[in-house]
């Protein structure tokens, strides 16, 4: 097993940058053999050089090129952990938050708008993709919080149930369904458009034509809800998704909802964290994520 210490990996990255060893022994505030100790010793576990000499001073050799990005990325996450220890509260400083499109686009400009108002120096680095990533992400310690639906996660991530929303075929009144209750043979020459499986919307799709014994049509899919909706309002496809989601646009009439038989199953929304990392930040995100789900204009149910 390979092991470099930090102070090799620092002194690399201060001789990439400054070009010689002098500069950067005294950017660290060491002698000069001191850190060509330190340089010897990691290209020895590395077993290649990592510079190359020259008169006017060193350059990386292509080794060195490629374990350069490594490097200023990992003390790049050390410098992160430092801020947050002496923080306090592991969330502080900078917070990784993961979002699924359903609750992104119902609840998370009062979510940030809120965690701006409580910690104004906090970066928060966002990610909005499917509930199946988010969860992935979380295994890999790539994100703090998340906002997701009903999705596998492993043990070291703890989650609880946020709030339920309820799902709808919805289509543009060009459409011209009518009022009437939608049955799966009804759209077997419609487009339907939804997210990529496995979203719990193309599964709830898969199984909706399933239950009536009805083959599954072709499903158009788009990675981004947002793009669906307009798809959709334009009257290019058909979907089904939170009515939370298209608020606003069946209450301006621009969208409608269809019944639909058999009926469609709520979907349960979660927030989802790194257990080890909750404290009393963590705490103030999942009471300011009830808050904003507890809004009349969400068309949520919290839980």
């Amino acid at each position: 097993m390979r092991r470099y210490s930090i102070s090799q990996l620092e002194a690399f990255a201060a001789i990439a940058e400054c070009g010689t060893f002098r500069r950067a022994a005294e950017r660290l505030g060491i002698t000069q053999p001191t850190i060509s100790l330190r340089i010897r010793e990691l290209e020895a576990g590395i077993g290649e050089p990592l510079f190359l000499r020259g008169k006017g001073g060193v350059r990386l050799s292509s080794t060195g090129q490629v374990m350069l990005q490594y490097v200023r990325r990992g003390l790049g996450s050390f410098d992160e952990m430092e801020n947050r220890l002496k923080a306090g509260d592991p969330l502080t400083g900078v917070l990784r938050l993961g979002s699924s499109n359903t609750f992104a686009l119902s609840c998370l400009a009062p979510v940030l708008s809120a965690l701006e108002g409580m910690q104004p120096g906090l970066n928060v680095e966002l990610t909005i993709t499917n509930s199946n990533t988010l969860a992935r992400l979380l295994a890999e310690h790539k994100l703090d919080v998340a906002f997701l639906s009903d999705a596998p996660v492993p043990p070291q991530v703890s989650r609880e149930p946020l709030a339920q929303c309820e799902i709808a075929w919805v289509a543009s009144p060009d459409a011209r369904l009518g009022a009437r209750v939608l049955r799966p043979h009804e759209l077997a020459r419609t487009r339907i458009m939804t997210l990529p499986a496995p979203s719990p919307f193309h599964t709830v799709i898969s199984d909706w034509f399933a239950a009536a014994g009805e083959p599954l049509p072709t499903l158009s899919t788009c990675n981004d809800m947002s793009t669906i909706l307009r798809l959709v309002r334009s009257g290019a496809a058909v979907s089904v998704m939170p009515t939370s989601t298209a608020g606003f646009e069946l209450q301006a009439g621009t969208l409608m909802r269809h019944r639909a038989s058999p009926a469609l199953p709520p979907m349960k929304l979660y927030v989802a964290y790194q257990a080890a990392a909750w404290g009393h930040f963590s705490e103030a995100i999942l009471r300011i994520a009830r808050d904003a789900v507890a809004h009349p204009n969400t068309h949520m149910t919290p839980i």
